[in-house]
C-alpha cells in the first residue's frame, strides 16, 4: 500500500498529513508561518512538516495544495498573491528536493477533490466549492473530474471583477474583485479604514484588538453596529449574486461552502443566500443543494494526497 502524504499550504498556515486510501489521515499537523518571501524557504518548511509526520519513514509520493494559480499538470505556479510568488517552478523544486513524485493543484482545487471524495460533495454530478477564509477561492468537480480550464485556473470565482475600477485593491493586482470585497484580508483593510475614520467602536481601539477579523465584525454586528453589518453585508451579498450567476451558467446540484470568514459570519451567510435567490433563474435554483464542508481544515490535505495517489496508480 502506497504511503501519500497531503499538503495543504496557505498564506498563513501549513498542515500535513498521511493520507489512507479511503481519506483517513493519519498525524495531521499544523504549522503556522509568517509567510515564504523565498519558495525555497517553502519547500524546505514543507520537507520538514512531512518528515514530522511520517516519523522519517519514506513516503511514495505527495501533494501539495498552494494557495496560487497552478498551471495544469506542471506544479508551476504563475502567481501567488498571498504568498508574494511569481513564476516559480514550484513542482520541479519540490519533487527535486523530496526525490519522490509530487503533484501541486491550487488548494480550493485540493480541497474541492477531498469534499466530493470523501467528504459533504460525494456523489454530486457538478459540484462548486467556494471557501471564503483570506482570500476567496473556488472549484468545480463535474461527473467525477477536476475542472481545470486550458492552463489549470479555471474556476477561480473570487477575483471576477464585481466592482468598479476605483473599487478596492485585490492582491491579484487589479481593483475590484469580489475577493476584495469579502476575503478575510479585504474585510481587515476595510474594517480598519472604518475604524481610523471613528467607526466601529464597540470593538475596541488597536491596542485592544490590533487585528479586526470576522468574527470581530459579527459579533459587533449582533451587538447591533450598522457599520460593521454593513461591510459583512455588503461581501455577502456581492458573493451571493455572483454564486447566482454560477448556478445559471454551470447548474451545478450541489453548492459547498466553507472557509473562516464564512464559519464565523452568519450575516455573510445570509446575505449570500439572499444574493443567490435574486440572481439565479429559479428553474435552476431549485436543483441546486446548499451544504457545508464536511472535512473542515483537512479537505485541502485529504485531497491533494488523494490526487497524488492517483497520479502515482495512472498509467
Amino acid at each position: 500500500m502506497s504511503k501519500v502524504v497531503g499538503i495543504d499550504l496557505g498564506g498563513t498556515g501549513l498542515r500535513a498529513g498521511v493520507v489512507a486510501e479511503d481519506g483517513t489521515i493519519t498525524r495531521l499537523r499544523q504549522f503556522a508561518h509568517g509567510g515564504f518571501p523565498r519558495p525555497v524557504d517553502a519547500i524546505d518548511r514543507i520537507a520538514k512538516a512531512i518528515e514530522a509526520v511520517s516519523d522519517g519513514e519514506k513516503v511514495d509520493a505527495v501533494g501539495v495544495g498552494v494557495a496560487a494559480w497552478v498551471e495544469r499538470g506542471t506544479g508551476f505556479i504563475a502567481r501567488a498573491p498571498n504568498l508574494g510568488w511569481l513564476n516559480v517552478p514550484f513542482g520541479e523544486l519540490l519533487e527535486r528536493r523530496l526525490g519522490v513524485p509530487v503533484v501541486v493543484h491550487n488548494d480550493l482545487k485540493a480541497i474541492a477533490w477531498g469534499e466530493y471524495r470523501f467528504g459533504s460533495g460525494r456523489g454530486a454530478n457538478t459540484l462548486f466549492v467556494v471557501f471564503v477564509g483570506t482570500g476567496v477561492g473556488s472549484a468545480i468537480v463535474t461527473e467525477g473530474t477536476l475542472w481545470t480550464g486550458a492552463r489549470g485556473f479555471g474556476g477561480e470565482l473570487g477575483h471576477v471583477r464585481v466592482g468598479p475600477d476605483d473599487g478596492p485593491p485585490c492582491g491579484c493586482g487589479r481593483r475590484g474583485c469580489l475577493e476584495s470585497y469579502v476575503g478575510g484580508s479585504a474585510l481587515a483593510r476595510r474594517a480598519e479604514a472604518l475604524r481610523a475614520q471613528g467607526a466601529l467602536r464597540s470593538i475596541g481601539s488597536a491596542e485592544a484588538v490590533p487585528e479586526i477579523t470576522a468574527a470581530h465584525l459579527e459579533a459587533a454586528a449582533r451587538r447591533g453596529d450598522a457599520d460593521a453589518r454593513a461591510l459583512l453585508e455588503q461581501g455577502g451579498d456581492l458573493l451571493g449574486r455572483a454564486l447566482g450567476a454560477v448556478v445559471n451558467l454551470l447548474n451545478p446540484d450541489v453548492l459547498l461552502f466553507g472557509g473562516g470568514v464564512w464559519n464565523a459570519s452568519e450575516s455573510v451567510q445570509d446575505a449570500v443566500r439572499v444574493g443567490i435567490e435574486l440572481t439565479s433563474h429559479p428553474d435552476l435554483r431549485k436543483s441546486v443543494r446548499i451544504v457545508e464542508s464536511a472535512l473542515g481544515d483537512a479537505a485541502g490535505v485529504s485531497g491533494s494526497a488523494d490526487l497524488a495517489r492517483r497520479r502515482l496508480s495512472s498509467p
